[in-house]
């Protein structure tokens, strides 16, 4: 799989602001969420609660791509910094995403 076509997809997915195509075309069925968020962090598993979430970060914190700082694509991984607009401003965040048979199988993220 072309992971640079996957991001690029991913990229427009979260601009079209639809969580649940997001959720539907670019994670996987056991996919799991390590949000690096709050003093404990969240864990977000599944789909339904994918949605959800995705659903609520659209709504009320993302507005936007900004720029990609940097990436490192391997076999079965994408890590990338990045920075996006916020309802707070600009923001730097990171994630790195295992794929597994085209998908995000686990999504790390968190902001800087």
């Amino acid at each position: 799989m072309d992971f640079k076509k996957f991001l690029d997809n991913h990229i427009r997915l979260l601009a079209d602001g639809d969580a649940g195509a997001l959720v539907e075309n670019d994670y996987h069925d056991d996919a799991i969420m390590f949000l690096m968020l709050g003093e404990e962090g969240q864990l977000i598993a599944g789909k339904e609660s994918l949605k959800e979430q995705f659903g609520m970060y659209l709504k009320n914190i993302y507005r936007g791509f900004v720029a990609l700082e940097k990436v490192l694509i391997s076999e079965d991984s994408i890590c990338l910094q990045a920075r996006i607009n916020t309802t707070s401003g600009e923001l730097r965040v990171w994630d790195a995403l295992y794929m597994k048979d085209g998908k995000i199988f686990r999504h790390y993220s968190g902001m800087m």
